[in-house]
């Protein structure tokens, strides 16, 4: 029962962290509860969520036919463990206006009536994201190469992470008009230097674990 909880837990805390993450997307979802209701807000979040799902599906597809060989995990494993950890850094110390305000973005707004609308719309505006795309690849490579081509564990992983994203993101829809200190300067500062740190434990864990990974199978092939 541990192997199969250990890695659905540190998928978690990765889902954890993107979902507290201030940017765009938080501001899109609270924006369209306000004015067009909780259902409108859920369905957003539903096109999002299926738009990370699609990605992560993808992108595990292909990185199970690439990494093959046990040199890769590690140099991969490495490569997209270093990335987490450069982002951690410069959302740690990235400067916050001291100004208190509200991210800009335009209002999502669809031509025909209805929340399916809406729902395609999230999947779109999100899928159609190239940050998006960077890093879900980044992460997809980095942790298969950490689990060592693993896909039960693979799949185990981004399943707590999408699992929490999504539950994150139907709670900021129900709770919009009470999360209004997402626009205190304070309050970024600290929730950027949060962030962070867990993108950098993140990175740590996936160096860590691409290393340990790799020296097992050298030691497995010693006589």
């Amino acid at each position: 029962m541990v192997s199969i909880l250990h890695p659905l837990f540190e998928g978690m805390i990765l889902g954890l962290t993107v979902a507290i993450t201030l940017g765009p997307a938080l501001f899109a979802l609270l924006q369209t509860s306000i004015k067009h209701g909780v259902k409108t807000g859920i369905f957003l979040a539903l096109g999002i969520f299926l738009s990370d799902l699609t990605l992560v599906v993808g992108c595990s597809f292909g990185a199970s036919k690439v990494i093959t060989d046990p040199g890769y995990h590690l140099v991969l494993g490495i490569i997209g463990g270093v990335v987490l950890c450069l982002y951690g850094l410069y959302t740690f110390f990235k400067k916050v206006p001291q100004t208190e305000q509200v991210e800009a973005i335009n209002e999502i707004r669809v031509k025909k009536k209805g929340v399916l609308a809406y729902f395609i719309k999230g999947f779109v505006l999100n899928i159609a994201n190239p940050m998006l795309w960077v890093f879900w690849i980044t992460s997809v490579v980095a942790i298969t190469a950490t689990y060592g081509g693993n896909q039960q564990n693979v799949a185990l992983f981004f399943s707590g992470s999408l699992g929490i994203i999504l539950t994150t993101d139907i709670l900021k829809v129900v709770l919009a008009n009470k999360i209004k200190i997402a626009g205190n300067p304070q309050i970024k500062l600290w929730m950027n230097r949060i962030v962070g740190l867990l993108f950098l434990i993140i990175g740590v864990f996936v160096i860590t674990g691409s290393l340990l990974e790799y020296f097992r199978g050298v030691s497995i092939q010693v006589p």
